[in-house]
């Protein structure tokens, strides 16, 4: 295990996401060689709230190409305070940045428009400090108790 340097490529929803009901439209915009922006919409058209399951799959890049599944899997219970937790201090600019009206959780139903976060103030986050070396793709799903998709982001 060894400190690690979070580095985005890409962020996009897994599938279209016009049947759920947390519907994520967000991207990675280049602002310079070296600086990214997160923006894009979410329309929540239930609350995000402590009812809503995680689950965190992480396939591992081989050497050859190709990933590896399920290198590690993280589900829990109570999205709002658990994504509250891990994003930490990034929390209010990721609230702030997407216009939620209250960095409380519940999170209201709506459309929220982000013209663009800097992805380098969001690395102030209570994440592992450190982690097994290697490339990453994380897959993040929203769940309901019955395992129905609410929204799956790469």
């Amino acid at each position: 295990m060894t400190k690690y340097k979070l580095k985005f490529k890409a962020i996009f929803p897994c599938e279209s996401t016009e049947h759920h009901k947390l519907q994520y439209n967000m991207y990675l915009s280049k602002t310079s060689p070296t600086q990214f922006k997160l923006k894009g919409n979410m329309t929540l058209l239930i609350p995000y709230d402590d009812s809503i399951n995680i689950n965190i799959n992480m396939a591992e890049k081989g050497s050859i190409g190709g990933c590896k599944d399920n290198a590690h899997v993280y589900t829990t219970t109570n999205a709002c305070s658990k994504m509250k937790f891990l994003f930490g201090d990034s929390w209010d600019i990721y609230i702030h940045g997407f216009h939620f009206p209250d960095l409380e959780c519940p999170i209201k139903p709506g459309v929220y428009v982000s013209s663009g976060i800097d992805i380098d103030k969001m690395m102030n986050t209570n994440f592992p400090k450190t982690f097994f070396y290697g490339e990453y793709k994380m897959i993040l799903r929203y769940q309901v108790v019955l395992p129905k998709n609410l929204a799956v982001l790469y």
